[in-house]
């Protein structure tokens, strides 16, 4: 549907403005938006870009609770909506957040779901009615009862959207809800919103990272870059048409519309091929090359070279013999007597880039815990370069295991970016001079510079996380432990940030990246490690371990998409190396299939 055919949209914005107390910058300039209902509408951009102050916009929490100064109009169903108050607008809009903590106030589920409608004033039977409607939408009738910390992370996130639906909105904002969720939790989210979408006509406002996991969803994408939106279109043809203005932003796109475009798919298609019709493509194009080999031997060449080494090997310096990091029969106990380790032993050698993977609530945050002494064994040692760090103080671990957390606000302690930077080096005793060039490097390494005298938080979420990764780098740590470091960012910053990260570890440093984003570990990790429930499922070359559908299937994770291509054109009986990026499959396709009418372009 055209949004300009309709003059009584749902969501319309008139000449947007808006600046945050204290910045002279304005967050948003001049937005113009008309939004009909029943739209699924993809909202994307870099990391500060505006997407999360437009869509508070909405609901009034902006600038009702941020202040600052906002001039245009918002209108939702034909009412101007300045003078309305934040409590009576989460009748018509809800917003979920992408911590689900952050708004789940009570004990149960059930009465987690009951808590908006109850604030209203609402009878009691009318409470129950949308309390069940609720729980049926987000498919939870059978976990009424469950205290929420007993949730997984997409347990907590169905339940957030939840207490959101009983409020009964006629148009739902998620702002990053999957940020956190293993893949599993990820599709079981965006599968509740697409079934919200299609069969209540809810409009669905996304913001998203993800775009793999979300484009083929929506059926309108918003582009927004320094408080305006640049592109408005269907997902499919922005991401394919505009895909060099969207790197430039930082957004890169779903590796399937990227091989779409690699193999000419995307000319006058207005969707994405299905991931079959790719790999039936792929399947035609490598057996055709293989009868056109035999009298092709620099094919042959080229194939034989990609099966002997299909990673480029990088260059390091030789690795000590001994473990950075032994972790011996650890055990970690609660109270109530559940483990969330059992029995683990693993080692670590110098200079490794290791992924620790797993699905939420395996163990690897725990463990993560324990090499910096946050936990405590119940059972078992870690070791640290030979010695037993039960020995250590925090401050002396801190010094040698550079910790990033999942949630930066957790480690921000300052009122100004250069302050944050400086507070842990101020401690090591440092010259004044090597302080500041310190801060000054992990400023412009992670692209904060502009903001160094801005309070952390009035930066946004992924602008905060880069600080606390600016803050560990600042020590220089001969071990890195990065607990989804990702979170909040664009694809820009992330592969900047994860670049900067492994010429440290080229240089030496040890890594171990903790993520559920099966993209970065496959193109960043050398190893990985596989948890569930407590236990190392694999431990291998991450080739071997993304060659591995069933444990992956086994931990709620999934190959991903080249690695997946390549598994599944053995099972047709092709003979593919492991792949795990696309531009390994790329290359590979351009060496066995060099005939391919798009590639001769």
């Amino acid at each position: 549907m055209d949004p300009m055919k309709n003059p009584h949209p749902q969501v319309k914005l008139e000449k947007l403005r808006y600046n945050y107390p204290f910045s002279e910058s304005l967050a948003l300039s001049d937005v113009e938006l008309k939004l009909e209902k029943g739209e699924f509408v993809l909202l994307a951009g870099p990391s500060g870009c505006g997407k999360s102050t437009l869509v508070r916009c909405l609901n009034r929490l902006v600038p009702e609770v941020s202040g600052g100064s906002l001039s245009g109009s918002v209108m939702i169903g034909g009412k101007d909506i300045n003078t309305e108050k934040v409590h009576k607008l989460a009748l018509e809009v809800g917003m979920v957040f992408q911590n689900p903590e952050t708004q789940l106030f009570s004990l149960t589920v059930g009465e987690d779901l009951a808590f908006g409608p109850e604030n209203l004033g609402l009878p009691r039977p009318e409470v129950l009615s949308r309390v069940e409607k609720a729980l049926k939408a987000v498919r939870m009738e059978g976990l009424r009862g469950r205290f929420i910390f007993t949730l997984s992370g997409g347990e907590k996130q169905r339940t957030a959207i939840g207490g959101n639906l009983a409020m009964e909105p006629d148009i739902l904002i998620l702002d990053e809800p999957t940020s956190d969720l293993d893949p599993a939790g990820t599709l079981e989210v965006l599968e509740l919103l697409r079934q919200l979408n299609a069969e209540k006509r809810i409009t669905i406002i996304l913001i998203e990272h993800k775009l793999d996991a979300v484009f083929e969803m929506a059926d309108r994408m918003l582009v927004m870059d320094e408080g305006r939106i640049i592109l408005d279109g269907k997902p499919f043809e922005i991401l394919c048409r505009e895909e060099e203005k969207l790197k430039k932003l930082g957004i890169h796109p779903p590796q399937l519309t990227e091989l779409a475009r690699f193999l000419g798919l995307d000319s006058r298609a207005s969707r994405a091929p299905s991931y079959e019709n790719l790999l039936c493509r792929l399947a035609e194009s490598l057996e055709e090359s293989s009868a056109a080999a035999e009298s092709r031997p620099e094919i042959l060449q080229e194939t034989e070279k990609m099966h002997e080494s299909p990673l480029p090997v990088a260059s390091s310096p030789p690795r000590e013999t001994s473990p950075h990091v032994r972790v011996e029969n650890l055990c970690f106990r609660h109270e109530d007597g559940s483990e969330t380790l059992k029995n683990l032993s693993l080692e670590i050698r110098h200079g490794e880039f290791l992924a620790l993977l797993g699905h939420n609530g395996a163990g690897k945050t725990t463990l993560a815990g324990h090499l910096i002494g946050f936990c405590r064994p119940s059972s078992g040692r870690v070791l640290l370069n030979g010695k037993d760090i039960k020995g250590y103080s925090t401050a002396r671990l801190a010094q040698q295991v550079g910790y990033l957390f999942q949630n930066p606000d957790s480690q921000i302690f300052t009122d100004s970016v250069y302050e944050e930077i400086r507070f842990g080096l101020k401690n090591l005793g440092l010259p004044e001079e090597e302080v500041g060039r310190r801060a000054n490097s992990a400023l412009e390494m992670m692209e904060l510079s502009p903001y160094r005298e801005r309070h952390p938080h009035a930066l946004s979420r992924g602008q905060r996380q880069r600080l606390a990764v600016a803050s560990i780098l600042a020590l220089e740590p001969d071990l890195l432990v990065l607990d989804e470091p990702t979170t909040g960012q664009d694809r820009g910053h992330i592969h900047k940030f994860l670049d900067r990260i492994r010429e440290l570890n080229r240089l030496g440093k040890t890594v171990i990246l903790i993520t559920h984003d099966m993209e970065l570990a496959a193109e960043y990790a050398e190893r990985v490690v596989l948890l569930k429930k407590g236990e190392i499922l694999l431990d291998g070359p991450t080739a071997e371990v993304f060659s591995s559908p069933e444990e992956l299937d086994a931990a709620g994770l999934a190959p991903p998409f080249p690695a997946r291509l390549a598994l599944d054109l053995r099972k047709r009986g092709i003979d593919v190396p492991p792949l795990l990026t696309i531009s390994e499959l790329k290359s590979y396709l351009q060496a066995r299939c060099p005939d391919l009418p798009s590639l001769q372009e």
